[in-house]
């Protein structure tokens, strides 16, 4: 069978690759948090939600990526990606996002 999953036939005959979603992990994240494992999200909110998920992802790649390269440093880690967010994100939302990422790595770990 054909790679089709992954690729769509356009008019012209050329290939494209599907545009890459965070909308399996939210809708994860949803039904995993709080006790009404129920609640589902519209497709515009999902879009919006998404939307906003690969947007903060790319800031934090690019914030993260100018500290590194200001501390003369050609690999990420932990360090410099804590340091972005607390750049990127506001004063209690930082903190529980650094809170919230160490609790993921060290489950993960």
């Amino acid at each position: 069978m054909a790679k089709s999953a992954s690729k769509k036939a356009t008019s012209s005959g050329k290939h494209r690759t599907a545009k890459r979603s965070f909308k399996r992990y939210i809708n994860r994240t949803l039904k995993s948090s709080g006790k009404n494992s129920k609640l589902t999200l519209s497709g515009k909110a999902m879009k919006i939600v998404d939307s906003f998920v690969r947007d903060m992802f790319e800031r934090l790649a690019t914030q993260s990526a100018q500290v590194a390269r200001t501390n003369k440093r050609s690999t990420l880690s932990t360090k410099e990606l804590q340091t972005a967010v607390k750049l990127l994100l506001p004063g209690e939302l930082a903190k529980h996002a650094m809170s919230e990422g160490a609790k993921a790595v060290s489950k993960s770990a």
